[in-house]
């Protein structure tokens, strides 16, 4: 076997080919697109390379094929906010062979701690936690877009390489006619009731800059305290819903506004991840007519969500009801009969308790590993939680 570098056109193409090779058997796997991967290092898309760095490999077998990739990177600036220098891993692709993963795992590990990493993270994403997150290890069921799939045997690779169960990493799924919404009703009913001014306002294209200003607020201050934080700008917003403005739909999208401050934000997106199935990861002029056809024959969605937070000022002052009083309009129950909350972290108890008000379900599971690097560093998981309770 040889590890060979990603840096040219034809290198990508053989990063990008090897998950096509470990899942050619998984009936239940959806190629990510290949554009949204590579722009995780293109420094021209990701702002990380702003202070960060990485590198790709490729591992080739015996036979000159494709067998494994790996990708590792560090963020030098959102080090100044660790403990310690946290390196990442992500983009782990490989077949059942014990050897070429632990390999390729050497491989970063060793680029790693030349950037001067003490620890690493993995599998995660090179930037923001809402997409490319975790090791899959519970809910093998067709992944949503931009969430992790992997096999079942992955997770052995991992902890028998060293790596520690961090942070458990949940996406809760409710039927939506089956949600419990009678008693966040009463609660909205009773808060509107003594002439309390809180309004939820849905997304409008034209009002996109106010948009992204309160939803910058509202989110910098809710996740601030969190590991990995690093706050968003409202260009990254702007930019962001510029360019699936062709997907969203403004009726699963809101701000809300206790006494005009912006209080809270809900983003959900039509999940579009099985109507590119057919595309096998590439969206070009073969592709795209295809999936607007689907698209537009597709009577119902599942609605996937992209973002949840509750400004600390106003996390008691009931903005939670009249978020779920927006999203369970008729129309929404229709189109999207199945939703699947934002993925939330095990330790996050708050919103945790918020979500389960609705009777919803823990339908997937993935882990976010930690690894010293070198002896003496000390690793602290976030508490955990049984999937079943």
């Amino acid at each position: 076997m040889q590890l060979i570098a990603v840096n040219s056109p034809e290198t990508w193409r053989l990063f990008h080919k090897v998950p096509h090779i470990v899942y050619r058997n998984d009936p239940n796997w959806i190629a990510p697109l290949q554009g949204d991967v590579q722009n995780v290092f293109n420094p021209d898309e990701n702002k990380a390379f702003v202070h960060g760095e990485s590198a790709q490999w490729v591992l080739l077998d015996d036979q000159n094929q494709p067998a494994g990739r790996i990708a590792a990177f560090i963020d030098h600036d959102r080090n100044n906010t660790q403990p310690y220098p946290l390196g990442g891993i992500g983009f782990f692709e490989c077949i059942d062979r014990a050897a070429f993963a632990e390999a390729l795992f050497r491989k970063a590990e060793s680029w790693l701690r030349e950037k001067g990493a003490k620890a690493v993270d993995a599998p995660i994403n090179f930037g923001e936690r809402d997409k490319f997150w975790g090791l899959l290890v519970n809910g093998f069921d067709p992944p949503l877009f931009q969430e992790n799939y992997h096999p079942a045997y992955y997770q052995a690779f991992f902890e028998q390489l060293g790596y520690q169960p961090f942070e458990q990493i949940l996406t809760l799924k409710g039927k939506s006619e089956e949600m419990d919404l009678s008693r966040l009703k009463s609660i909205s009913d009773r808060i509107r009731s003594k002439g309390t001014d809180i309004r939820v306002e849905s997304y409008k294209p034209e009002k996109l800059d106010q948009y992204a200003r309160d939803f910058c607020e509202v989110y910098n201050a809710s996740f601030s305290h969190f590991e990995h934080f690093k706050p968003i700008e409202p260009v990254q917003i702007v930019k962001l819903m510029n360019q699936v403005k062709a997907v969203i739909d403004p009726g699963i999208i809101c701000v809300a506004y206790y006494e005009g401050h912006p209080a809270a934000f809900c983003a959900l997106f039509p999940d579009i991840n099985f109507l590119l199935k057919p595309a096998k990861g590439r969206l070009n002029w073969r592709t795209i007519p295809f999936f607007f056809l689907r698209r537009a024959m597709a009577k119902t969605f599942n609605a996937k969500g992209i973002g949840f937070g509750v400004h600390p000022e106003y996390q008691s002052k009931g903005v939670f009801p009249f978020i779920i009083e927006f999203l369970a309009s008729s129309d929404n129950m229709k189109k999207y009969p199945y939703m699947y909350l934002t993925t939330i972290r095990a330790h996050n108890a708050e919103i945790l308790g918020l979500y389960r008000r609705l009777n919803v379900k823990v339908d997937r599971v993935h882990i976010a590993y930690r690894k010293p690097l070198e002896p003496g560093i000390p690793i602290e998981p976030f508490p955990f939680i049984d999937i079943d309770s």
